[in-house]
């Protein structure tokens, strides 16, 4: 019987992408910035969440180049931010976690 893999044997990028991605506000965010650009206040009102809430989800999405702006991060103080998703950079960890789970890695 082949060995199974426990979490703490997993790769560090395949940890990175479950815990980033694998949050169902940040995919829903994800899916929605891919659609349109939005503000984080029109994400909030489009999928019911706290718009802090979601500023907090786009801080951890850009921190990890899934999410770009129109405004610099130290610029942004009473700034309106328009968001989006990078969605070459999503296919790229998507592909990471795919060949993972697949066993294709």
């Amino acid at each position: 019987m082949p060995r199974l893999s426990m979490p703490g044997d997993m790769p560090e990028e395949v940890l990175a992408a479950i815990d980033v991605i694998g949050n169902n506000v940040r995919t829903e965010i994800l899916r929605r910035l891919a659609q349109d650009a939005l503000t984080a206040r029109d994400l909030a009102d489009q999928i019911g969440v706290h718009v802090g809430s979601v500023h907090r989800h786009l801080v951890v999405l850009e921190q990890h180049d899934l999410v770009t702006t129109d405004v610099d991060p130290g610029k942004r103080r009473g700034q309106t931010v328009v968001w989006r998703t990078d969605t070459a950079k999503v296919d790229e960890w998507a592909q990471v976690w795919a060949g993972y789970a697949s066993g294709r890695d």
